[in-house]
């Protein structure tokens, strides 16, 4: 039972240690909506989302990423992995699980703690729908 208290309290904690909250149009669930805290300041950040797809499955689904900021620059680059009760929204194959890589940029609107990006994602699902998908989101950033 104390495992699973202290599971539940590292779950309720990661909004208070994100930098900002996100939300996204697009890949891997349709919406999706998560988290993006450091993990090493100015140059590592993680994410944890969460998603809905209304666009046709219904599926739900969430993951994980790391990504590293490229300095000097709007850019960043990671991996990740997710899972979910349906498909995935992608281009050239579907599955519910897999890993993708993340490659994105900040659009400079100019906007006081509201930032606009785009990602793209590489993606190779696993499992019996083995296979390989290009994904792509629109998002806002609320936060620093």
């Amino acid at each position: 039972m104390k495992r699973y208290l202290m599971a539940l309290a590292l779950i309720l904690s990661i909004p208070a240690m994100a930098q900002s909250l996100q939300v996204t149009l697009g890949s891997s669930f349709g919406i999706n909506a998560g988290v993006r805290f450091p993990l090493v300041p100015l140059l590592v950040d993680g994410r944890a989302y969460a998603g809905y797809n209304p666009f046709g499955s219904g599926a739900l689904g969430g993951g994980v990423d790391v990504l590293a900021k490229i300095p000097l620059t709007d850019l960043y680059a990671g991996g990740g992995a997710f899972f979910g009760t349906g498909p995935a929204i992608s281009l050239l194959n579907q599955g519910n699980y897999g890993v993708r890589g993340v490659v994105g940029t900040y659009l400079n609107l100019g906007l006081p703690l509201l930032g606009f990006f785009l990602e793209v994602y590489p993606t190779i699902y696993l499992g019996a729908n083995s296979g390989f998908g290009l994904g792509g989101a629109l998002g806002v950033n609320i936060g620093f």
